[in-house]
């Protein structure tokens, strides 16, 4: 079986791959920085139901943060694949705060 790391977690998408990897056996460690571009509430839901499995592991943190994957390949050093999910959705915060969008979106 194969483990992987999913950036985004909290998200839509994200859930679904994640639900799907750990259905089939796989291992997921799951990153998402938890941020207020849309409902913080909705993205705790999701991952309290993640946090359910057995297979995965949910660290919050940042991918715009300078060492970040380099802290996650060294706590999970059998990771063996990443689905890059992480995006920073919003109209109007990514009007308002365009650089940190691109920063994170790019």
């Amino acid at each position: 079986m194969t483990k992987y790391l999913v950036t985004g977690a909290a998200g839509f998408i994200a859930r679904r791959v994640i639900e799907k990897l750990t259905s089939d056996g796989h291992q997921v460690v799951g990153v998402d920085n938890v941020n207020d571009s849309y409902d913080v509430r909705l993205k705790q839901w999701r991952l309290n139901r993640l946090s359910a499995l057995k297979e995965f592991t949910f660290i919050k943190d940042d991918i715009c943060r300078p060492g970040m994957f380099d802290d996650v390949s060294r706590k999970h050093p059998d990771c063996q694949a990443v689905i890059h999910l992480a995006a920073r959705a919003g109209v109007r915060q990514a009007v308002e705060m365009p650089d940190v969008y691109l920063q994170t979106n790019a």
